[in-house]
């Protein structure tokens, strides 16, 4: 092991000593060996017993801890803390500025036990209502989870489109009259992108960092060229002339399948030096197939269908939160805001009474919501409030508030939020009796999943799309890009059995309304035809 590597092993042991509140001496002593031995120059390898005690801070159990690393590869006491202590949990002491003490306040007080549930507990505005934490703080939390997951090599769709996009505005800037297209994973609209590239025909070989551009070159073995901003992530470029511009989209956006798949169905065709990539559809007599469409073979027949999803063709905004639970915009502020983007309607659905960690409705306050969402309906007709909830559903599958309350809403999203370590069998059956529930219009974020953090809960699909078959139920498309659920892979299975899909942004903010453009995104990737989203109606509860 290097000094690096033992210096490291002591700094997580200090850590996870005070994750969970052991000797502070002891803790001390470990940090000060980190601080000691990353600086030393000399091999510990190379060092005797004698030497290492010599070492200022090194007593004889801190020596026999560094002989124990150098010979086996382990420490046992590090092993202990390990063991004790989730995989999430540790992950999170890995976070830049957020220390012990607070990991183990959002693990033992909030139940966060990953990166990603802690990001989504900043997202719904969670850590403000404990101590310590207010909306500063939280958002500071925020930044340091975006960076600490741009660091991991892959990206959410959001953070790899942002990312591409802010290098494709750098190049019409610097080049205008370039082309330059994000391509591959990000214009396929994968819900995670693992590799950022980006077509373009500017000469990026000619920019130079003494030339005081913000972005960095760099130049591989194999000839490719790579740009990158400061510490953010290396965007693959690839470059080409203006004549090839269409061939070069067409190749660097499908995935292997279906390149392969166009290859074998055309022996012989040429698609080079094609400027246009519509020419290459054209050339193989073949229907145009949409970028996000180009993940399997399912499209290559018959192109991209005539009602494939639009974000135009969305009516209205469904599952959207407030200041009533832990939203943060009021109910007014989220309807008017709504109403400004062109929107018919909104559909109101804060937490339900057993959300008690997001602020959740009583049934005194439910019916409070009620008189108020009734007041701006009048006040903004023609725009229409819709007065939803997002009800938990329970341990056994029954849904939060008694029937007779459920019954007054126009509609209702059925949402698991706890206990989401259910085996296949429980977790199905705990999903169909919500949907068998005759107040439940829309199953939410139907696996629970986070994406780079969370699996979702396993479900038996057949069994699930059958009962919403049965009970008339539509299926959650939730659109927050660190859930993006249902999986892409199910919406056509889901819609050829006549499943409507909700393409819902889970809304806890103004902005947040905006992220339906990503369901929209990952609607079209799963072949959503417009006829078959819910919210691309008018009208669509009609009492």
């Amino acid at each position: 092991m290097t000094n690096k590597q033992i210096a490291l092993a002591f700094d997580e042991l200090a850590n996870l000593m005070e994750l969970h509140e052991e000797d502070p001496f002891r803790i001390r002593s470990y940090s000060s060996a980190y601080l000691t031995l990353r600086k030393l120059d000399a091999s510990l390898a190379d060092l005797t017993d004698a030497e290492l005690k010599a070492i200022k801070g090194v007593g004889p159990a801190i020596a026999a801890k560094i002989r124990e690393l150098l010979s086996t590869g382990q420490m046992e006491t590090l092993e202990k803390f390990r063991e004790k202590t989730p995989a999430g949990v540790r992950e999170m002491l890995e976070i830049g500025g957020f220390g012990p003490k607070k990991v183990r306040q959002v693990w033992q007080e909030m139940g966060i036990e990953n990166p990603g549930e802690l990001w989504y507990a900043c997202n719904e505005n969670r850590l403000i209502e404990y101590k310590g934490f207010g909306l500063k703080t939280q958002e500071d939390v925020k930044n340091k989870l975006d960076y600490f997951f741009r660091s991991r090599g892959k990206l959410h769709l959001d953070a790899a489109i942002a990312e591409a996009e802010a290098l494709c505005q750098f190049l019409h800037a610097s080049f205008p009259a370039a082309n330059a297209e994000p391509v591959g994973e990000i214009r396929r609209r994968c819900q995670v992108v693992e590799k950022l590239e980006v077509l373009t025909t500017a000469e990026v070989q000619t920019l130079r960092q003494e030339a005081g551009t913000e972005y960095q070159l760099e130049t591989r073995e194999n000839g490719q060229l790579f740009l990158r901003k400061g510490e953010g992530p290396t965007i693959l470029v690839h470059v080409c002339t203006p004549e090839e511009w269409g061939s070069k989209l067409f190749r660097f956006t499908g995935s292997p399948v279906f390149l392969e798949a166009c290859v074998k169905a055309h022996p012989g065709l040429d698609f080079k030096n094609l400027a246009q990539e519509t020419t290459v559809f054209e050339k193989a007599q073949a229907a145009f197939v949409a970028p996000e469409l180009r993940e399997t073979v399912d499209y290559l027949s018959n192109g991209t269908p005539a009602t494939l999803i639009k974000d135009q063709d969305i009516k209205g905004i469904l599952h959207v939160h407030s200041t009533w639970s832990d939203g943060l915009h009021s109910l007014r502020d989220m309807c008017e805001y709504t109403r400004s983007l062109g929107y018919a309607y909104i559909g109101i659905t804060d937490h339900s009474q057993s959300a008690f960690y997001a602020n959740g409705l009583k049934p005194d306050r439910v019916l409070a919501q009620m008189e108020e969402i009734d007041r701006l309906n009048e006040e903004m007709a023609p725009f229409r409030i819709y007065k939803g909830i997002e009800s938990d559903i329970l341990n056994d599958g029954s849904l939060d508030y008694e029937d007779a309350l459920l019954e007054q809403f126009d509609f209702v999203i059925a949402s698991v939020h706890s206990n989401l370590r259910m085996n296949q069998e429980k977790a199905t059956e705990r999903i169909i009796r919500a949907i068998e529930h005759p107040c439940t219009t829309i199953l939410g974020h139907p696996t629970g999943r986070l994406l780079l953090s969370r699996e979702g809960y396993p479900l038996d699909w057949d069994a699930v799309f059958e009962a919403c078959v049965k009970n008339k139920v539509s299926i959650e498309l939730n659109a927050h890009p660190r859930r993006l659920d249902i999986e892409w892979s199910l919406i056509s299975r889901a819609q050829a059995l006549g499943i409507a899909i909700s393409i819902n942004p889970d809304a806890h903010s103004k902005d947040g309304i905006l992220h339906t453009r990503f369901g929209v995104m990952l609607a079209r990737k799963g072949g959503l035809m417009v006829e078959n989203c819910l919210n691309s109606g008018l009208n669509i509860f009609k009492k």
